[in-house]
């Protein structure tokens, strides 16, 4: 048990050294749950939501303070062959898009909801997944409109 949390600890240590830019956190991360024993494992974008946007962007399970009632969904998606690079001995080395891509993905979403007229984002969830041949991905979110009540 001391093990398995020394190499969490250490795999840890070893994304936040690797994300050491202030615009940038973990995708994952693990934390002991000492309840059920193990690891519990929580998820993000994988960069940080800029306050730049034009609206307001909320993702996973924040919710805006104010009254608001649901445009639209708005959803990006996309499938790119595997390259030669990413798969060793018919291994997957890495899948996914560069921090880059997903914040140019976000701002393509941002800017769908504000020609609907919408006031934020909420919602906003980030998944990939590969196929023996591909890898693909998928960037949803539901556009709001704030409304009075």
């Amino acid at each position: 048990m001391i093990q398995k949390l020394f190499k969490l600890f250490s795999l840890a240590l070893l994304f936040s050294l690797a994300a050491c830019s202030k615009n940038v956190k973990p995708s994952t991360y693990y934390s002991p749950n000492f309840k059920d024993g193990g690891v519990d494992r929580h998820d993000g974008l994988g960069f940080e939501i800029p306050v730049k946007y034009a609206i307001e962007v909320f993702y996973f399970n924040e919710n805006p303070k104010q009254s608001y009632e649901v445009i639209d969904l708005v959803s990006i998606s996309g499938e790119v062959p595997l390259e030669d690079k990413q798969t060793v001995n018919g291994k997957m080395l890495n899948r996914g898009n560069h921090q880059l891509k997903k914040q140019e993905l976000l701002s393509q979403m941002v800017e769908k909801a504000t020609e609907m007229g919408a006031s934020a984002l909420m919602d906003v969830k980030y998944q990939v997944y590969s196929t023996q041949y591909a890898t693909g991905y998928t960037f949803s979110g539901k556009a709001i409109r704030y409304v009075l009540k």
